[in-house]
Formats: C-alpha cells, structure tokens, sequence
C-alpha cells in the first residue's frame, strides 16, 4: 500500500531527550508541519498511556505546545468517533503500543482516524511519537513493548507500508550474551517480508507529496546521547529472495526512504 500522495504523516522516534525539556526537540518539526496545513487545534489521544494518567499525560503536551497550538483531549469529549471527524489534525502520544491499539479498537477509531488522514480530498495532519508512529505502520509487530494487553488484532492504522521501529540503537552492555535488537528483527522480517525501518531517537520521518523524507535537527549539546556523541542512525531491512538485506540510511538533508516505499 503506497501512501495517499497529499497524506501529511510526522512520525517520530520519541518524545524527549536526556536532559531537556519535555518536546523539545521536536518542537519546531511539529510546528512546521501543522503550520503548513494551518492548524490551530491539535485532538490528542494518550491511549498509549498506562502509568501515567490521560490528563496528567494530555497537559505535559499542552504545556510544551501551549505557545502555539490548542490541544484537545479526546477523552474529554462525549463521542470519540465524532470528534476524529472533525479534528484539524490527530496526534497520538508514546507509551506502551498494545494498550494503545487495544483502545483504539475498543473505541472503533481506526478506520475513522484512517479515512481522515487519507482522504484524497481534504486529509489532515497526523503526528505520531514511539507507540504512536508504530500504529501508523500496518501491524505493531515491531515494537519494543511488552504485551500487557491483548488487542483483538496486531493490524494497525496502516498509513505507510513498513513497519517502524522507534528508539532504535545498537548499544550492548560489555559482555552481553542475550538477543540483540538487530536480532530480533532478522527473525521479524523472515516472517513478515515487509519492509522495516528503525530509527533512533532524536530522528523522525515526515511523509508529504508522496515522498518520505529523513528529519534529525542537529544538536548543539551532545549529552542527550549515549556516551556523549551523535550516535542517531536509521537502518531499513528489506527482504528480497530469501535474503535479509539490511541498509544504513546516512542523516543528511536530503536522505529519504522513498527508494523502500512499494
């Protein structure tokens, strides 16, 4: 499934970084993005959430938004369904990626949250960040989380045709013996033969005029990261005759992932 060419996707790795404040650093990639469609209110649905109450969840991101978008929570409105279909634009928070489809479904949201970011007339915005950007790929096969729900199906908003695995990194304690994430998704991609992309944190993908574009805003104070260096990278596994191939996509400017789009 090819993308919508006019759908408008920010799918993000996570939401914060060591040592700063809560979106920061995706902030002006999300201003940028929902300006263009010139939004005004953004429908937040912390369904992801599980330690963390709705509220408490839904006001951590109006604070850090609050200087230049309204955000709604969907919880505090009457009729679920009715309020996707007239939001200016969806964004759905991290957490753990089983309770969030399992409410979704539980709410009957997914095709009405589908059929609003895809309509070829009038679509509009979705911003996604960790469980939120794994339910934009057709099944959240690839998440990292653990299963503590059991949603009725993995089948998910499939609003690109991969799969994203987000806080990707490849960072092993001395003498580790166990699975590494490289590992797990080899056997991942032998089952599914589809397309995966995983990307550090501090690294989005924003999807627009059909293209699929790489976004990783520098960094000025390395010590958000492991050991104090960029070590951002974004790897896409493939598998094309019996073969796992697996490429390293280098964080330039112009980097994309259309090559992988089918």
């Amino acid at each position: 499934m090819a993308v919508q060419q006019n759908a408008r996707l920010l799918l993000l790795s996570n939401s914060t970084m060591a040592n700063q404040p809560y979106l920061q650093w995706p902030k002006k990639l999300i201003k940028d993005f929902l300006n263009v469609s010139q939004v005004k209110e953004i429908l937040f649905i912390p369904f992801a959430g599980v330690s963390i109450e709705w509220d408490d969840y839904s006001d951590k991101v109006k604070h850090a938004l609050e200087n230049d978008f309204k955000v709604k929570p969907i919880h505090h409105c009457s009729n679920y369904e009715e309020a996707v279909q007239n939001a200016e634009a969806i964004m759905i928070g991290g957490g753990n990626t089983f309770h969030l489809l399992y409410k979704l479904y539980e709410h009957n949201l997914l095709d009405s949250i589908k059929k609003r970011v895809l309509d070829p007339v009038k679509p509009i915005p979705y911003i996604g960040w960790s469980a939120g950007s794994n339910v934009a790929g057709p099944d959240i096969g690839t998440t990292n989380d653990m299963p503590i729900i059991w949603p009725p199906s993995d089948l998910a908003l499939n609003l690109v045709p991969y799969n994203l695995n987000p806080h990707y990194n490849e960072w092993q304690p001395p003498n580790l013996k166990a699975e590494t994430r490289i590992d797990r998704l080899n056997e991942c991609i032998q089952i599914k033969k589809r397309t995966i992309i995983a990307y550090a944190e501090g690294v989005g993908i924003r999807v627009e005029n059909g293209q699929h574009q790489i976004v990783a805003p520098k960094f000025h104070d390395h010590s958000c990261f492991i050991d104090n260096k960029d070590n951002r990278i974004v790897k896409v596994w493939t598998y094309e005759n019996d073969k796992i191939q697996i490429d390293e996509i280098p964080l330039t400017d112009s980097a994309t992932l259309n090559h992988y789009v089918k």
